[in-house]
């Protein structure tokens, strides 16, 4: 299962893993910050905790980092506990800043689909980058930046037994998750 911080790194584009400092919030924004719209990255940790079922083994793991039970997906992808969510973290900032989404192999149209259901509902595509190995998508959503001042930025990949994201890739079956500046442009130096 490749998991960790270089992965979630990577699509962030940051090299220490370090988190990224959420922006204070003003008195005007408290009702957004606490906004069910925003179902995935960049909820509350309360909202995130309340709106995703736990895995059976996430005590193994940290609390609150291993989330959902598939025992359909392969065991490659998704380890022993059959986790639809891993590596989840907000970093102590109270807001999900980075995940990896396990799914079934679909196609880039599908699996985009997939994602949509995890970012605001007014998120547009800002940029997309095809690499080598992975697809990776920039989104802009004005309900997200202004509870956080991020965009999502999501890296699609085929993850293959072994963990090593397939070459050329025309079936997706994990999205790592990650926050960027509102704003941020591609940065096609970073690797998949």
């Amino acid at each position: 299962m490749a998991v960790g911080c270089v992965l979630v790194s990577a699509a962030a584009g940051c090299s220490s893993g370090s988190p990224v400092s959420a922006p204070s919030t003003s008195a005007s924004t408290v009702s957004a910050v606490e906004d069910p719209s925003i179902p995935g990255i960049g909820a509350t940790r309360h909202d995130w905790d309340a709106s995703h079922a736990p895995n059976p083994d996430s005590d193994k793991f940290g609390k609150g980092a291993v989330w959902g039970y598939d025992p359909s997906l392969p065991k490659y992808l998704s380890g022993s506990e059959h986790a639809v969510y891993i590596a989840v973290g907000d970093f102590g900032t109270n807001r999900i800043q980075s995940y990896v989404l396990n799914m079934h192999a679909v196609d880039r149209d599908d699996a985009l689909a997939r994602v949509r259901q995890e970012l605001p509902s007014d998120a547009t595509v800002a940029w997309d980058l095809t690499l080598d190995q992975c697809y990776r998508v920039g989104f802009g959503s004005a309900r997200l930046q202004a509870v956080t001042g991020y965009m999502a930025v999501v890296q699609l990949e085929d993850v293959q037994e072994g963990g090593k994201p397939a070459p050329s890739p025309h079936r997706f079956n994990q999205a790592i998750f990650s926050v960027a500046m509102a704003g941020s442009p591609p940065d096609p130096e970073v690797d998949c």
